[in-house]
């Protein structure tokens, strides 16, 4: 009774090696990989279906029923399936990834139907067995036969219900076999059938079939008519599918091509399928586009061009002038992007009947115009500059002041079309200061002066006494503006002749001279006479005149005129700082202030102009074409240097000025781009203790950060990022400093501090999803090496979640972190698998060492899906090392004591039985990887494949191959 029960039991493990195998089996021959495998539901499978008849045997039971009848036309029938067995045989070997290929699926099927043919050559039936002999012969490679067979069809049953499909293949065949003409007859004959879902397809073909004879008329209307077909439809409001989709865009590129041939876009005009059609500007962006991928600008304008022309108010139109002004932005086409800019200002401009007509449009209009408007401005104010310059150094090219002056006179329009429309904009009135400029450069003083009025003293100048930029932001350029305003009134008042006119210019010029030193009374050039005269010839960038003038006034002023010896060297500095001589200017500056009251608010802005200069300088420092008088070079590092040196030395000069603060930052950030850490620690420092107040006082602590963390000092930067953390003012610094402090934990080892730091960034910040992604990351390793495999997985699961559901934020980072996070879970499983052995009762420990196979099995498995190379080998040799495993145990699986000789030979018999298909699987599973190998990929888990198949299958795999030399191979 014992025996027995011993023997069910054995039974019961014999099912359960079954099942595991099928699965297995099942999982493998799927996908070829072990990314493949999936869990079967087991519970499906049973002997059954395990038993099912093959092709073989369904043909046995056919034949035997053959045998048994007499009459010829169930003989028929019963032929042609047996035929159709062969043809479905031919698909299953076909479509069995396992099976090596080879050619012949098909022979059987193809001698089958030849004999059905043969026997009963008058059959009605024959059509089909033509047709499938043909489909047979197609899929052997044998295409002239089926060729033949499908012309016999044609020939022989010419109404045949899926005539259209015949044709199409027979149109295919010779098509492949660049028989243009023919195919072009066969295609042809499809269309005539109006055969739903060939039809498209048909003219389609049919088109390709006129292009490749060099016919392309043909080919466009008949590529025109699918596009109709298709767009047509889509107007209807019929929704495409994919597929349609996917054949719009071949045929738009298939047209181009064509009209390439024909000369380009001038060519769509002759396709009369398409004259008047909504989307035929489809066509003409799908040709401008293939012009623009090759390279060819010119033809890629040309055909926005020729859109607009033949379409110029429709809605279209605008983009495609965007697109062509892009077309010669990449094309460096500069002066034709320019001639299109002002071409699309008129076209669709505010005054245009476009503009008017598409209202919906106009914000896209407005807003690349007021860029087009400054850009033409420029252009040419710029033009009008240089005409000019030339002609005072060519007065003889009468030409170039005629150019510059309707240079400038475009330059005012482009300018005043920008301030009639975009008036509200903050720069708008800077933008009316270029254009006064303009007017004053080609001798328009009167405009000029209006302009510059405005800009200096506001819209309603005239009836207000005081500048309404007194006590504005504006106040420099206000004041520029009013200045100039004298001057274009000084210079329009030389142009006149004694009368009226001048009397009254007189006036405006006096008004001016006065409203400027009311309005800004505390400027220096209000001082003395000499002084103004000074300051008039600076205001002209008459500088060395000015310093001659200045200089002779230090020299005459003496002990007892200090203020004018302190307005002079004050015009010295201020000419040599518009000249760029910010040395001189600063020597000057602290000439100036030497002679001025500390307490005094004149003595902080010397100070603070002696602290522009010498940010000037170090500027300077910095420049790579400047250099010092008598100095022939300096390396990039010597003038970095000299550039610390001078922005630091405003600690001493002007240490209570704003400038001072920037330049000590500014000598700082040059510091870390040196990678002075300590010296640059050192002034952030002082910084950080002296000013935490200042605009700048948050990047403080920020750089002292980064210095420290790229000093490799890891415990300071730790502790400067834990300020960051709690008490930076930015929420993003903040957030991003609890991820490097992290990190940085982590590199000091404290593993407690970084899991703490890890897991507060990744329950509080969902964003962005890279860092979460790291931070579950990093939890789940730190946790593996603090062996807490419970919150290991919790964080591995994390992972995987987060990456499935990261939509459009999914990065390859990401999708190799969900491939990690399964393998690493599988290693879970496997280890645990690995940890138990068989023991008795042997049912119970088998069940329970197959969970843990089929729980790593299921995360390998997820790994795999992930697609990438490192993983599927990975999973694949893990996979097979715990098949390989199962079956060693299996081999050496207790047998009961108590048991007879004859019962242990039978325990061993059984158990070897059950643990072959684990081998087997363990070699199929080495084999996937192997063919990785063969197909170029190779990495140190297919290596370990290679060196178990030598294990495993030494008759294969453990034998040297042959190396060929590339000589070998060239014939």
């Amino acid at each position: 009774m014992k025996m027995i029960k011993q023997l069910a039991q054995l039974k019961s493990v014999q099912l359960i090696f079954t099942l595991v195998a099928v699965s297995a089996t099942i999982s493998c021959t799927s996908q070829g990989t072990i990314g493949g495998l999936q869990q079967a539901d087991l519970s499906e499978i049973n002997e059954e279906k395990i038993d099912k008849l093959d092709h073989q045997q369904v043909r046995d039971q056919y034949q035997e029923l053959l045998a048994l009848v007499d009459d010829e036309y169930i003989k028929e029938q019963i032929e042609r399936r047996i035929s159709g067995v062969h043809m479905l045989e031919g698909n299953a070997e076909q479509s069995d990834e396992n099976s090596a290929p080879k050619k012949g699926y098909y022979r059987n099927a193809i001698a089958s139907y030849r004999d059905i043919l043969e026997k009963y050559p008058n059959s009605p039936d024959n059509v089909e067995v033509l047709y499938q002999l043909a489909k047979a012969y197609d899929m052997e490679g044998q295409t002239q036969n089926a060729l033949q067979m499908l012309e016999r069809l044609v020939d022989r049953h010419p109404y045949y219900p899926n005539m259209a499909e015949v044709y199409f293949r027979i149109g295919d065949i010779y098509f492949n076999s660049a028989r243009y003409h023919k195919a072009e007859l066969a295609y042809f004959q499809t269309t005539q059938r109006q055969e739903a879902k060939l039809n498209n397809n048909a003219h389609y073909m049919l088109a390709w079939s006129f292009y490749k004879q060099g016919i392309y008329q043909k080919s466009l209307h008949h590529f025109a008519l699918v596009l109709d077909q298709l767009l047509m439809a889509k107007d209807s409001n019929a929704e495409l599918n994919n597929v349609e989709k996917s054949l719009v865009s071949d045929t738009l590129h298939s047209m181009s091509l064509a009209l390439i041939n024909l000369g380009g876009a001038e060519a769509i005009q002759d396709i009369a399928l398409l004259e008047n059609k909504t989307y035929v500007w489809q066509l003409y962006r799908e040709l401008a586009q293939f012009y623009l991928e090759k390279s060819l600008y010119n033809d890629s304008a040309t055909t926005y061009a020729s859109y607009i022309k033949r379409h110029p108010n429709n809605a279209y139109s605008n983009q495609f002038h965007q697109d062509l002004i892009q077309v010669y932005v990449k094309g460096a086409f500069p002066k034709l992007v320019l001639e299109e800019k002002e071409n699309y200002s008129s076209l669709y401009g505010p005054s245009s009947t476009y503009f008017t007509q598409h209202t919906d449009q106009q914000g896209n209009i407005l807003k690349q115009l007021q860029n087009y408007y400054i850009e033409l401005a420029s252009h040419y104010h710029g033009l009008g500059q240089q005409a000019l310059q030339k002609a005072k150094r060519q007065p003889k090219e009468e030409h170039l002041v005629e150019l510059g002056e309707k240079s400038l006179n475009q330059a005012t329009q482009f300018y005043g079309l920008y301030l009639t429309h975009f008036n509200s904009q903050k720069d708008s009135e800077e933008i009316r200061f270029k254009k006064a400029e303009a007017h004053f450069e080609n001798t328009q003083f009167a405009l000029a002066a209006r302009d510059y009025e405005v800009v200096g003293y506001g819209e309603n100048s005239r009836s207000n006494e005081e500048s309404v930029y007194s006590k504005k932001s504006g106040y420099e350029l206000a004041n520029k503006a009013a200045y100039a305003n004298i001057v274009a009134h000084q210079k329009h008042l030389d142009t006149l002749k004694e009368g009226k006119d001048m009397t009254a210019w007189r006036t405006q010029t006096l008004t001016s001279l006065l409203k400027f030193a009311s309005t800004f009374h505390d400027d220096e050039r209000s001082v003395s006479v000499l002084t103004n005269a000074s300051q008039t010839l600076f205001a002209l960038n008459e500088y060395d005149q000015a310093i001659k003038i200045a200089t002779e006034l230090v020299s005459k002023a003496g002990p007892k005129n200090p203020e004018l010896k302190k307005t002079a060297y004050g015009i010295i500095a201020q000419s040599y700082f518009k000249k760029g001589n910010y040395q001189l200017a600063q020597s000057n500056y602290i000439a100036q202030r030497k002679l001025t009251n500390k307490k005094s608010a004149e003595y902080k802005e010397i100070s603070q102009q002696l602290a522009a200069a010498t940010y000037k300088q170090a500027e300077l420092w910095q420049d790579e074409k400047w250099l010092p008088q008598g100095v022939e070079s300096l390396s990039k590092a010597q003038r970095s240097e000299k550039a610390i040196a001078t922005l630091l030395s405003l600690k001493q000069l002007a240490p209570k000025t704003n400038i001072r603060i920037i330049a000590q930052y500014d000598a700082s950030s040059l510091m870390l781009a040196d990678k002075q850490w300590d010296n640059a620690l050192v002034e952030l420092k002082d910084l950080k203790a002296k000013y935490p107040k200042h605009k700048l006082a948050a990047e403080f602590p920020r750089k002292i950060a980064f210095a420290y963390e790229n000093k490799k000092d890891w415990p300071q930067a730790l502790v400067a990022y834990q300020y960051l953390m709690n008490n930076d003012p930015s929420d993003d610094v903040r957030q991003e400093a609890l991820f490097i402090a992290a990190g940085l934990a982590e590199k000091t080892d404290d593993l407690d501090l970084a899991i703490k730091y890890y897991r507060d960034y990744a329950h509080k910040y969902e964003k962005p999803f890279d860092n979460r992604m790291e931070a579950r990351f990093h939890l789940a390793s730190l946790y593996e090496k603090q062996k807490d495999h419970g919150r290991q997985l919790f964080w591995l699961r994390r992972v995987i979640d987060g990456d499935a559901k990261g939509g459009a934020e999914r990065t390859e980072r990401s999708q190799w972190l969900g491939a990690w996070a399964n393998a690493k879970y599988g290693d879970y499983f496997a280890s645990e698998f690995y940890r138990r052995s068989l023991r008795a009762p042997i049912d119970k420990s088998i069940a329970r060492k197959n969970g843990y196979l089929t729980d790593a099995k299921a995360r390998y498995a997820m790994a795999a899906d992930y697609g990438m190379l490192e993983f599927v080998s990975m999973a694949n040799v893990k996979m097979a090392d715990l098949y390989e495993k199962f079956s060693e145990e299996l081999l050496a699986a207790p047998i009961p004591k108590e048991a007879s000789a004859e019962e242990k030979a039978l325990y061993k018999q059984i158990f070897s039985q059950q643990a072959a298909p684990f081998t087997e699987l363990a070699q199929t599973i080495h084999h996937n990887n192997i063919e990785l190998g063969w197909q170029g990929h190779f990495n140190s888990w297919i290596e370990n494949s290679f060196n178990a198949m030598r294990r495993l299958s030494p008759e294969r795999f453990d034998k040297t191959e042959a190396v060929a030399r590339y000589g070998d191979e060239i014939l």
